[in-house]
């Protein structure tokens, strides 16, 4: 236990370490650019703070060598002779000590201590106490996650319907083609949903807002989204959540999340002004732009 806390502490400062780096990498205009290389930086981190355990094998201590005793039979215990009572005793013969006291009676020896009232608990060791502290606060975060997901599939199920507007489905199964997508979310309307996003891990969705959309805004918000999802960036946020539950003490890993956020934003937008000619790149980014207003 005590080794797994020490390789715990060790990842999560490390890995604290390699998020600020990445987190200075990114402030300045030109490193923006680079926001899929520090995506796949992104992935090589969470991979290697997902799993707490060390990668070099302990060195085991060797048991000592035990050398059994030879028996030669050269020395043996002697016995003392048992003390025979005489004809007229009636009485059993009572022990006598070498020093003439009389002993007591077997299996009450003098050295012996009562037995106290009950059972005594173990006392927990500072060790113990760190990886129940540690446990509690990881479970804590995913059941705290996990409960938030199951509301929003709760939401989903209640209030989310298929897309059924031609000019969606046109535009989805156009942009689908376009970039090589042979398995494809579900488009749904949501009600209340301000922006378009992508939902679920193993079973995608790429919700709608149920206001009218048409026209390009329509078109380049479905590529956005279509664009994580050929990324597969809702993993990559998956495996920081897993990360950040794991080292839920480390302030850093909570900016990791945010910065992951921030990247796999910049790094989609990149993918999708690569799918666009130049003289679309401003519309798409006031597109962009606009819903991080509504967001906000």
């Amino acid at each position: 236990m005590s080794q797994f806390l020490l390789t715990l502490a060790g990842l999560s400062l490390g890995g604290g370490i390699a998020v600020l780096v990445l987190a200075l990498a990114g402030r300045s205009t030109r490193a923006r650019y680079g926001a899929r290389w520090r995506c796949w930086a992104w992935v090589l981190l969470c991979l290697r703070l997902a799993v707490p355990l060390s990668l070099v094998p302990q060195a085991r201590e060797a048991a000592p060598i035990q050398l059994p005793l030879p028996q030669t039979g050269v020395l043996s215990p002697v016995s003392p002779a048992p003390v025979q009572p005489g004809p007229d005793s009636s009485a059993p013969a009572e022990e006598v000590s070498p020093g003439g006291d009389l002993s007591a009676p077997a299996g009450t020896g003098a050295g012996d201590v009562p037995a106290s009232g009950g059972p005594s608990l173990p006392a927990l060791s500072p060790q113990a106490l760190l990886f129940a502290l540690w446990l509690t606060g990881a479970l804590g975060v995913l059941g705290w996650s996990l409960a938030a997901h199951l509301r929003f599939l709760a939401w989903l199920r209640r209030w989310a319907t298929p897309a059924d507007s031609p000019e969606v489905i046109r535009a989805f199964q156009s942009l689908g083609d376009q970039l090589g997508l042979s398995r494809r979310p579900r488009p749904l309307v949501c009600p209340g949903l301000k922006v378009p996003m992508l939902a679920g891990l193993f079973r995608p969705a790429l919700l709608l807002p149920q206001g009218p959309m048409e026209g390009q805004a329509l078109g380049y918000s479905l590529l956005h989204e279509l664009t994580h999802y050929r990324r597969r960036d809702i993993w990559l946020k998956a495996l920081a959540l897993w990360v950040r539950a794991v080292h839920w003490f480390n302030p850093l890993c909570w900016l990791m999340g945010r910065l992951i956020e921030r990247d796999t934003e910049l790094a989609c937008d990149e993918a999708a002004l690569a799918a666009l000619p130049p003289s679309e790149h401003a519309a798409y980014g006031q597109t962009i732009l606009s819903a991080a207003a509504r967001l906000r």
